[in-house]
């Protein structure tokens, strides 16, 4: 629980470095196993946190549009997320790179040496080869810093996969945090595919 309070105050100030903590790294690996299949299949997950489906996340105008809708679609009882949805857009203006390990019995593979996303370079086979040759791969997973709130035992967060050109979704996702375990509660869609 300190790890978490400490995590708070790194984030609340300017002097905290683009490396996430011990704490966002546990609870991205719990998003990212939240989605695991129980059949060995993984995601591959972007090195680089993101929130995508904004054309310009340092967009202010944009951000806001973006946030009333959220607000709308994920609000709770006596619970304001505001100060949350603000934090997560603010964290996430520029990308930070992950440092996790891949944990494939898990459900997720990081891609820093960009192995599968060289799939997608011009004339490199796309979606078709990438799956030919990681047939456990079940597509491509990015993800926000997280927003953890631990005074109440809440954590939100970006998650977005795609597992074709026209097949994917993201979303923004507001957990309970108890006991080290992620119960989803509410969650809003960003963009489709």
């Amino acid at each position: 629980m300190k790890t978490f309070l400490i995590a708070l105050a790194c984030l609340a100030t300017a002097a905290c470095s683009s490396k996430l903590t011990p704490a966002e790294n546990t609870v991205l690996s719990l998003v990212l196993q939240s989605q695991a299949d129980k059949d060995g299949r993984y995601t591959v997950v972007h090195p680089e946190t993101e929130i995508f489906g904004l054309a310009n996340p340092a967009d202010s105008k944009e951000v806001e549009q973006v946030k009333k809708g959220v607000m709308k679609e994920m609000a709770i009882q006596q619970y304001d997320i505001g100060p949350m949805l603000d934090r997560l857009f603010k964290i996430n203006r520029k990308p930070s790179a992950l440092s996790l390990q891949s944990e494939p019995e898990k459900g997720y593979v990081i891609d820093y040496d960009e192995h599968y996303r060289s799939y997608f370079k011009k004339g490199a086979g796309g979606w078709d080869k990438f799956y030919k040759e990681n047939p456990k791969a079940h597509g491509m997973t990015g993800v926000s810093r997280p927003v953890i709130d631990d005074k109440n035992g809440l954590v939100l967060v970006y998650r977005g996969t795609q597992s074709h050109w026209l097949a994917g979704a993201g979303f923004i996702i507001l957990y309970e945090f108890k006991d080290g375990k992620l119960k989803e509660l509410k969650k809003t869609m960003l963009w489709i595919s």
